[in-house]
């Protein structure tokens, strides 16, 4: 009875300060918790570029009427380094000083599509275009869609704990798709 009356408090002045948010034009800014840890031996090792554009290193994801939005940009960046060293181990991660002269792919990872739902519900759409890294045409495209609920009485924290345990899934699902691709090994020559 105790633990339940607790919840509701912390429920019911979660909902207040949303509430008081909305009415204000103020916003919380959620970040997303993702330590990704070193990256596994590689499994196609080659030489590659990755390039994360600003759109994709500062995404962030609001929903209209909502006091809050989820700051996925540095755990997007962290994946997308994980994932690409995980998968091609000699990686270049691009800056203003260009590619690397002997890069065999240049990766472009994106965000297609991204979904908050109310009761802990995240969804994130990534497109990982294979450019030539000489003429930057796209040779190769593959879209990843991964989502993850993880319902709880504060929203706030189930957008936190849904948000965490889908990055880990969208990592997983992404380096078993790169890996399980016939596509991606003839491009990196193996």
């Amino acid at each position: 009875m105790k633990k339940s009356f607790h919840h509701r408090h912390v429920a019911a002045i979660t909902m207040i300060l949303f509430m008081l948010a909305a009415c204000t034009g103020w916003a919380f800014t959620t970040p997303i918790d993702y330590e990704p840890g070193p990256a596994a031996a590689p499994t196609l090792p080659c030489p590659v570029a990755l390039s994360l554009s600003p759109e994709f290193t500062s995404y962030h994801h609001s929903v209209p009427g909502w006091a809050y939005h989820a700051d996925f940009g540095p755990a997007l960046q962290k994946y997308a380094i994980f994932v690409a060293r995980s998968v091609f181990g000699d990686v270049q991660v691009l800056d203003s000083q260009g590619s690397r002269p002997d890069a065999k792919l240049l990766l472009v990872p994106r965000v297609t599509s991204s979904d908050l739902a109310e009761h802990g519900g995240v969804a994130l759409g990534i497109q990982w275009d294979f450019k030539d890294p000489k003429t930057g045409q796209t040779l190769f495209t593959m879209h990843v869609q991964c989502e993850t609920v993880s319902p709880g009485m504060n929203p706030l924290a189930a957008l936190r704990r849904a948000a965490a345990g889908m990055m880990a899934n969208l990592t997983l699902l992404t380096l078993q798709r790169f890996n399980a691709s016939s596509g991606l090994q003839q491009l990196s020559g193996h």
